[in-house]
């Protein structure tokens, strides 16, 4: 097949930009790949975020608790020493009261022993709570932490948390496991 000079000159101009965007996506994925290999996670394999629920799920109830269930697998090379939750949704705040947080072993409706904290604290302008347990949770352990606000909020809809776990002595950033959502209704 025979192409004119102009259909000739834009198929090569076509070939060079989808050689620029290759191109492009490849140096991106490298420097991502660096700046990974570079991140200081303890963890052989991290921790997994496997639910986040609300015990009343309504808009407005007094001392609701926030319940963030975390798996720490066999296979995690570390304990979880400490937890970043994030509240990440827009215009909306919670007022945590750190004396009433909570910890056990498995899920909400499955519990077992109490875990102790050392600290519990909240940045409110930031919407950070940090959890660090007395003692750090095992590989091959389940472990939730309950949250309890003062009032949930008033606006039905979908609430963001998102989680970081620290292994003991990673102070350069945690592993983040990602973002569960809670739902309240009128």
């Amino acid at each position: 097949m025979f192409f004119s000079t102009s259909q000739r000159r834009k198929q090569i101009l076509l070939a060079g930009l989808g050689g620029i965007c290759i191109g492009s996506m490849a140096v991106g994925t490298a420097a991502q790949a660096s700046e990974e290999s570079g991140r200081q996670s303890h963890f052989q394999h991290p921790p997994a975020l496997d639910n986040v629920s609300s015990a009343a799920q309504t808009t407005g109830a007094w001392h609701d608790t926030h319940f963030i269930t975390i798996d720490v697998p066999e296979d995690a090379g570390t304990p979880v020493a400490e937890l970043s939750i994030h509240l990440e949704t827009p215009d909306v705040s919670l007022d945590y009261d750190t004396e009433d947080t909570e910890s056990f072993l498995g899920r909400p409706r499955d519990r077992g022993h109490s875990v102790d904290l050392a600290t519990v604290s909240h940045d409110t302008e930031e919407g950070m709570v940090h959890v660090v347990f007395d003692r750090p949770v095992p590989p091959g352990q389940t472990v939730t932490v309950g949250l309890s606000p003062e009032r949930n909020p008033r606006l039905p809809g979908v609430y963001n948390l998102g989680v970081t776990a620290y292994s003991e002595g990673d102070r350069q950033g945690g592993e983040f496991l990602g973002y569960e959502r809670f739902h309240l209704y009128d």
